[in-house]
């Protein structure tokens, strides 16, 4: 009686690969799964915090000044501390779902762009809305607007009815806790403009990265470093043909930037990229994606896993419907659905009376939390994402969906056990699973005589944890399958033993 043991399950999703090749511990697909620490766990949910925005949320950003995180619908934008939500607008904005709002902070204060509109800044003072950026000229607009050290920098602009696809403008130098004044370059300020057209691609987006600020075009990438003199800053392009989809498609981790291009997801230091993807989940992920709306993707860290999440719209879909998440810790790969998300943020979250067990409207057996407990705190930092169901999202909590049921499931096909001639049968599946005694997954085995065909799956049996020593299963062919599914609950799979015997080739 033959049975063999997964010491780990937490090699991650590997899809682009054929399922008989992948290492054990691998799995061939999954979904509202992530790995770390050597095992394959239920990712958790997610819930509607603060106050809901009155429409469409296409953006949101944490601003710590005031404990607030900021969102905008497509003409407004409203700073909410988790008590209060203040609408900030001033003048009506203009663009539209595909106008993708850029934003970032410099010396304390907010600076907003929506590609449409002039860009905008606001101090914190929620008795003043946004104000149009001081110096700025009203007859140009940008594709995005950064801050790199004491400036501001815009990116692709347009000048009346002129675009200039590789222009970089940048702002005077500012003053400590305050925007730069002026934006026309003259001998006694440093603000200037040039035109990084070494490629002829156009302008997307830019970076911080350490001492320098990337630029990213669509198909190539610059460095933008700080000399001083006249100059101010020099300009080299980076190793590489790599540029970015679009803005908010690159997220910070220890290893750089991590950046979703037109056809791969790159991690780069300012020196060579390198793909994440390649050989693992790189032809599965721009098969997932929807070909109209790809631009509307964007990547959000989540470092408190250790995390980069790369959202995408699946076909057919308008908003982001789907994440593929990395952890750069493990190098594995977990998919989770998304709630038709537009944006996402990391950064503290204020905690409100609403956060607590007793408030939520979960049932008892699904609630892992316990009376009175606060689930979030504002010394935690969390991923928040706007959506156009008009709601603030906060990920990574509860275990349901916004109140919705969902289903984690992890899957692996073309098992042989280091013989693909004979066939076997499969009896009897041995977990081992971390979660409150009481939760319930149902576990299948699958098989196949060809390893080019899909597997015929038994019926799903139910394991309980705490009452359940096995899953008897009956299943035979050269090429086995397995497939767990978790309805409810928190789990994390740690190893698992499998029960079979070999057959004859047929």
């Amino acid at each position: 009686m033959p049975i063999v043991t997964i010491p780990s399950t937490g090699l991650g999703i590997i899809a682009d690969e054929s399922p008989q090749e992948l290492p054990e511990g691998a799995w061939s697909s999954g979904l509202n799964v992530r790995f770390r620490d050597g095992y394959a766990q239920r990712i958790k949910g997610h819930t509607s915090v603060i106050t809901n925005p009155s429409a469409a949320a296409y953006h949101i950003a944490r601003y710590n000044t005031g404990g607030n995180w900021i969102h905008s619908t497509l003409a407004s934008t409203f700073a909410d501390n988790g008590t209060t939500k203040t609408d900030i607008t001033g003048t009506s904005l203009t663009g539209g779902a595909d106008d993708k709002f850029t934003s970032c902070v410099l010396g304390g204060v907010y600076v907003q762009n929506n590609q449409k509109d002039v860009p905008s800044f606001w101090g914190g003072d929620t008795s003043a809305n946004l104000a149009t950026l001081t110096g700025w000229d009203a007859n140009h607009r940008c594709e995005a607007i950064r801050s790199f050290k004491a400036y501001l920098i815009a990116l692709n602009v347009t000048k009346t009815s002129t675009n200039y696809g590789s222009m970089v403008k940048w702002s005077d130098a500012a003053a400590p806790g305050a925007i730069p004044s002026l934006w026309a370059a003259a001998a006694d300020n440093d603000a200037g403009e040039v035109d990084v057209a070494e490629t002829s691609d156009s302008i997307v987006d830019g970076r911080a990265l350490g001492d320098m600020f990337v630029i990213y075009k669509t198909a190539s990438m610059y460095a933008m470093q700080y000399v001083g003199g006249n100059d101010i800053f020099r300009f080299s392009r980076l190793p590489g043909d790599h540029g970015t989809l679009a803005q908010n498609c690159a997220a910070d981790c220890p290893m750089g930037h991590v950046v979703l291009t037109a056809s791969d997801v790159i991690v780069h230091n300012g020196t060579g990229p390198t793909s994440i993807l390649d050989s693992k989940m790189r032809r599965w992920l721009f098969s997932q994606i929807d070909s109209t709306y790809a631009t509307r993707s964007f990547l959000v860290a989540n470092h408190a896993w250790n995390e980069v999440w790369v959202c995408y719209p699946l076909p057919g879909a308008t908003t982001c419907t789907r994440a593929l998440i990395w952890n750069y810790k493990a190098n594995t790969f977990g998919v989770r659905e998304l709630p038709n998300v537009t944006a996402g943020d990391f950064g503290p979250m204020v905690a409100t009376a609403s956060d607590q067990w007793k408030d939520d409207t979960e049932t008892w057996n699904d609630d892992t939390t316990t009376w009175d407990q606060i689930d979030i705190s504002n010394a935690d930092k969390r991923v928040l994402m706007s959506s156009v169901d008009s709601k603030i999202y906060l990920m990574d909590s509860s275990q349901s969906f916004a109140g919705t049921a969902y289903t984690s499931t992890l899957e692996r096909t073309g098992i042989a056990f280091g013989n693909p001639v004979k066939s076997k049968l499969i009896r009897a599946i041995y977990p081992r699973i971390d979660a409150p005694t009481g939760t319930q997954l149902s576990i299948q085995v699958g098989a196949a005589m060809d390893a080019e065909r899909s597997p015929g799956w038994s019926t799903a049996v139910t394991y309980t944890v705490g009452t359940s020593y096995k899953a008897d299963v009956m299943c035979a062919g050269r090429f086995l399958g397995l497939r767990i599914i978790g309805a409810a609950g928190s789990w994390r799979l740690k190893s698992l033993d499998i029960d079979f015997i070999e057959q004859g080739g047929w």
